[in-house]
């Protein structure tokens, strides 16, 4: 059985903390797509960040791996943005 997902997830934030975060993770984005590990699409726009995580597949299992992986990028390039910012 052929299983679908989508997630849609807003950051807001200052700009140039969202840009570091955006110009962090399009990098990862390519990288997994070329590699068929589902559809990642990030914009930058007034003032959020809107990132969108898709696929399908007959494994939920590796859904679930595709979205864990994605919310950790996510949230380790906040981590690091937030560590350089504190000096």
């Amino acid at each position: 059985m052929e299983v679908e997902i989508e997630i849609e997830i807003e950051v807001e934030g200052a700009e140039t903390f969202l840009k570091t975060i955006y110009e962090s993770i399009k990098e990862e984005r390519g990288q997994e797509q070329e590699e068929g590990k589902g559809e990642v699409n990030t914009v930058l726009r007034d003032g959020l960040l809107y990132m969108s995580i898709g696929g399908s597949s007959d494994e939920i299992a590796r859904l679930r791996a595709v979205v864990n992986t994605w919310l950790r990028l996510l949230k380790i390039a906040e981590d690091m943005v937030e560590v350089i910012a504190s000096g």
